[in-house]
């Protein structure tokens, strides 16, 4: 329930609070005074913006609330509080504006989504969306859901699950043949790769190896020569000339030359070495006269697969290893194809049928809406119309439901069923609306209602009634109503006058009228008639 209303520097309205104590308040006022504008001070908690024309300087609308348990846990992520009382405020400057709940900054979409649920406004623009097919489909599936929780709370588990397998449906690749050949080509790659079994570095060694092949018998003859001196070296008298060379050292190896003759005595055991060496060399060489060519073709491939995967040998072993991180994502990718679209299709068939058994439960209580409809039609002065539902099976599951269910209107007993939109005039909608709005809003959990000039088109007569029906709708919610008519203010049990004052500069303000005063304005709103 809305307790009290205080705005500040918006619009004409430069400090206006209004305390709201009784469940049906009328608010009344001449034209221009500023009707619309406080609408549009209560309607920014719904919106979420304040036009810029209206903050001109620096202002704020704040709202103070009871609320239950179910408010208070929308908002225990962004501002938790104790209680059954909260204060939503909308601050703002030309420049920026901020949003409030008990003194805590929150996102805008909080306030706005926390103020659907405590506070709904009726205006001439609520006839417009009445016309809107998707408007009476929220409508009547807010009432529904509202009045049988437990019926949707499978399918809105079933429809979560729905949504998040088709957003991953959605984000996959949607050529699914590009997939599946990109996957062909990656199991080529790697199998073409993977068979040539490579070893790192090992084309420096088989380059090497082919060098030597080719180049075997040039290696094999100066080996042959170098093994031929050093086999012949006593006649050369080698050893001997070294013999020299090591005695003379030695005896110099008191007097600083330690280092030379140690060298010179290991210059016989190198020669000795490097004979055997060179000797071991040329025994190798005796390979298999295929060998060169399995080389070369082993050398070959690896350049080869150097040449699509490389630059290096390096690089192609390292993109095997990306290769196949790349496959095994597109095969992830190919089993989601193949997990996702069926579950998704056995979902969807299951919330199809759970809508069904949803419709068939709440049809009896869609049919006694209807009469209690039509019954505040007949009162409102429209006995010959009739209202009937619209209920159409979905091909897609929607948040809502998977059906739709939109208004139909004859006005006539010989006339067929028509959308609402394409038979109700302005004053019928009107009427429509009230009469749709007294049945349906004792069936859901907003406390606070608010009509702007919903008796707009309608007679004296007509205002009586209307004026009637909203006191009835008073007994289960609070009704504040922006009303010219005197007959509907007349059934009001608090007033309240916006008034407009010409100083300085214009500005407007909202009083409570006391008893005196309000039968004063009911008076002059009748243009001094007592009726």
């Amino acid at each position: 329930m809305l307790l009290s209303l205080s705005i500040k520097n918006f619009g004409l309205f430069k400090s206006a609070n209004v305390d709201f104590s009784n469940n049906f308040c009328a608010i009344t006022g001449e034209s221009g005074t500023g009707k619309s504008m406080f609408l549009n001070a209560l309607n920014l908690f719904l919106i979420g913006n304040v036009p810029q024309n209206l903050k001109t300087s620096e202002g704020s609308v704040s709202a103070y609330f009871t609320v239950n348990e179910f408010i208070k846990d929308m908002l225990q992520e962004y501002a938790p509080f104790d209680g059954d009382e909260l204060i939503l405020a909308v601050n703002f400057t030309p420049k920026k504006t901020l949003f409030r709940v008990n003194d805590t900054i929150v996102p805008r979409n909080v306030v706005q989504e926390v103020s659907k649920y405590l506070l709904e406004i009726h205006s001439q623009d609520s006839n417009i969306a009445l016309r809107d097919e998707n408007y009476q489909n929220s409508l009547i599936f807010k009432i529904l859901r509202d009045k049988f929780p437990e019926y949707f709370s499978e399918y809105d588990k079933g429809y979560q699950e729905y949504l998040n397998l088709k957003r991953k449906l959605e984000n996959l690749p949607t050529n699914k043949t590009e997939i599946f050949r990109n996957i062909d080509i990656l199991n080529y790659q790697i199998q073409e790769i993977e068979e040539a079994n490579l070893q790192p570095r090992e084309d420096d060694e088989l380059s090497a190896r082919f060098k030597t092949l080719n180049n075997m018998e040039e290696i094999r003859e100066r080996l042959v020569e170098s093994l031929n001196i050093l086999k012949d070296r006593d006649e050369q008298s080698i050893d001997q000339e070294i013999g020299y060379i090591i005695y003379n050292l030695s005896k110099l190896k008191d007097f600083g030359f330690g280092e030379e003759y140690s060298l010179a005595s290991s210059i016989q055991e190198q020669i000795d070495e490097l004979y055997t060496l060179l000797e071991n060399r040329l025994s190798e060489l005796d390979t298999d006269p295929e060998e060169l060519e399995r080389v070369s073709e082993r050398l070959n491939k690896i350049i080869e697969l150097k040449r699509k995967y490389g630059p290096s040998l390096e690089d192609v072993l390292e993109n095997l290893n990306k290769f196949k991180i790349q496959k095994s994502e597109l095969e992830e990718i190919k089993n989601d194809f193949h997990e996702l679209e069926p579950r998704l299709s056995k979902l969807k068939e299951e919330l199809l049928e759970l809508s069904d058994k949803i419709i068939e439960k709440v049809t009896p209580f869609l049919n006694d809406l209807k009469s209690h409809i039509e019954n505040n039609l007949k009162d409102l002065n429209m006995e010959n119309s009739k209202i009937d539902w619209k209920i159409e099976k979905l091909k897609e599951p929607k948040k809502e439901s998977a059906h739709r269910i939109t208004f139909l209107l004859k006005t006539n007993p010989k006339s067929k069923f028509m959308p609402l939109a394409e038979i109700a005039s302005g004053g019928e909608l009107s009427r429509i609306i009230l009469a749709v709005e007294v049945v349906l809003g004792k069936n859901h959990a907003i406390d606070t209602m608010v009509f702007d000039e919903i008796d707009s088109g309608v007679g004296p007569r007509m205002a009586d009634v209307v004026g009637n029906k909203l006191n009835e709708l008073s007994k289960d919610k609070q009704i504040i109503v922006i009303t010219h008519m005197p007959q509907v203010a007349n059934f009001a049990t608090e007033h309240f006058k916006i008034v407009k004052s010409l100083n300085e500069e214009t500005t407007s303000t909202i009083v409570k009228l006391s008893e005196n005063e309000r039968l004063e304005e009911i008076k002059e709103m009748y243009g001094n008639i007592v009726y």
